[in-house]
C-alpha cells in the first residue's frame, strides 16, 4: 500500500494549501452554483490526495515520479484551466441575466463616446451599434464556447497521444486565438475606461499568447 504513494511531503503540503484555498473560495468568494460545485470537488480531491499520498493524475501520466516535461505540461494545462474559468465567469455573468443584451446599445455608445482609437470608434458606431443585439449574443456565447473548449483541451492534452493529441492541440490553439481576439476587442473598446479593464485584458492576452506558442510548438514538432 505504501509503495503506491507517489506524492512527496512538499506535494502533500501543496494539496493542503489547495484544499484550504478551494474551500475558502466556496465559502467566501464564489456565488455561481456551478463554480461552487467545481471548487468543492477540487477541494475534496485535494484532501483525498493529501491523506492518501497518491495522485491519480500522476499515475495516469506515466510513472511514480513525474518527469520535468510532464510537470511543466501539467502546469500549462492548469494555467489554461484558469483562462477557461475567466471566460466562463465572464460569459455566464452575461447570459444569466438579460441586462447585458438589453443594455448593449448604451454600453457600446459609452465605449464609443471617448474612445481614443478613431478607427475603432468608427467600427463601434458603424457596425457594432447597428447590429447591437446580434453583437451581444455573439460576445456572450463566444465566451462560453471558448471556456468550454479551453477546459476540455486542457484535460485532454495531458492524456492523449499521437494524432489525437495533435488534434487536441489544434483545437486548443483555435480557442486561444479566439480568446486573444476577444481580449483585443475588449481592450480597444473599453481599455480607456480604467486601468483594471485595460490590465486584465493585457494579462489574459499575453497568457493565452504564451500558451498558444507552446501548443503550436508541440503541434509542429515532428518528434511528437
Amino acid at each position: 500500500m505504501a509503495r503506491m504513494k507517489n506524492l512527496t511531503k512538499f506535494e502533500r503540503a501543496v494539496r493542503l494549501f489547495l484544499a484550504v484555498l478551494a474551500f475558502f473560495a466556496v465559502a467566501v468568494l464564489l456565488h455561481h452554483p456551478v463554480a461552487k460545485v467545481i471548487f468543492s470537488a477540487f477541494g475534496i480531491l485535494a484532501v483525498f490526495e493529501l491523506l492518501s499520498g497518491k495522485c491519480w493524475a500522476y499515475a495516469k501520466l506515466g510513472s511514480e515520479k513525474l518527469s520535468l516535461e510532464k510537470l511543466y505540461l501539467m502546469g500549462l494545462a492548469l494555467i489554461q484551466g484558469v483562462m477557461a474559468y475567466e471566460w466562463w465567469s465572464a460569459g455566464w455573468e452575461k447570459i444569466s441575466t438579460p441586462d447585458f443584451v438589453n443594455g448593449i446599445n448604451k454600453t457600446l455608445g459609452f465605449f464609443a463616446s471617448q474612445n481614443p482609437f478613431p478607427w475603432y470608434k468608427n467600427f463601434l458606431n458603424d457596425f457594432a451599434l447597428p447590429n447591437a443585439t446580434r453583437f451581444a449574443y455573439t460576445v456572450e456565447w463566444s465566451q462560453i464556447a471558448i471556456a468550454i473548449v479551453l477546459l476540455v483541451t486542457a484535460v485532454l492534452v495531458l492524456y492523449t497521444r499521437g494524432s489525437l493529441n495533435k488534434l487536441v492541440l489544434l483545437v486548443a490553439a483555435v480557442a486561444l486565438i479566439g480568446g486573444m481576439l476577444m481580449n483585443t476587442n475588449f481592450y480597444l473598446a473599453a481599455g480607456w475606461t480604467g486601468p483594471g479593464t485595460k490590465g486584465s485584458n493585457v494579462v489574459m492576452f499575453w497568457t493565452q499568447a504564451m500558451l498558444l506558442y507552446v501548443w503550436l510548438s508541440r503541434l509542429l514538432n515532428p518528434r511528437n
